[in-house]
């Protein structure tokens, strides 16, 4: 797919840019696109349209500071997602992109090392959806918070407040659970 989008660009420079945007971007992309589509084809669609809208924003982009890219690649993606969801139509609720479910991060050990994976995807799809983005996107697709606050919309300490609410509410979600 790359050499399809590096062919609808003008230069060399640009060529760089969008081989760097897929390369650093495309994963992360295609994760928040499935736990948003819950399907592999819908989700690798909506990447490539997130892709098609940024080659031919390309211009725009090179003037983007190179470590917001990233945020708006996601955006992009998202976006798109949810115009794909809207489109089919389909009721499906965001979960924990399921390649992670069984995964235990550092965190999960430390702070919710007691549960297990099932009971802590369980609990993630109880939480208000902008908690469970919110700590999908930190814990799991490893974002810095200046993404997440980025992603939002918000400042960094309203970012690192809504993950701490998040946190929070998780907990006690996993102890009503027991």
């Amino acid at each position: 797919m790359l050499s399809l989008y590096l062919s609808l660009v003008d230069n060399e420079e640009q060529r760089t840019l969008v081989e760097q945007i897929y390369s650093d971007c495309e994963q992360i992309m295609y994760r928040t696109a499935y736990s948003i589509l819950h399907n592999k084809q819908d989700a690798e669609d909506a990447v490539h349209d997130a892709f098609l809208r940024i080659v031919s924003d390309i211009d725009r982009i090179a003037s983007v500071d190179p470590g917001k890219r990233r945020n708006y690649a996601v955006i992009v993606a998202k976006n798109i997602a949810i115009d794909h969801y809207r489109k089919n139509k389909k009721q499906v609720d965001i979960e924990v992109v399921p390649e992670y479910a069984d995964e235990e991060t550092d965190v999960e050990r430390s702070a919710f090392g007691e549960y297990d994976a099932a009971a802590l995807n369980e609990a993630l799809l109880r939480l208000p959806e902008n908690y469970r983005e919110a700590l999908i996107m930190y814990y799991y697709h490893d974002m810095p918070l200046e993404s997440v606050a980025g992603t939002f919309g918000i400042s960094y300490e309203a970012a690192k407040a809504k993950l701490f609410r998040a946190r929070k509410k998780l907990y006690v979600l996993l102890k009503e659970g027991e």
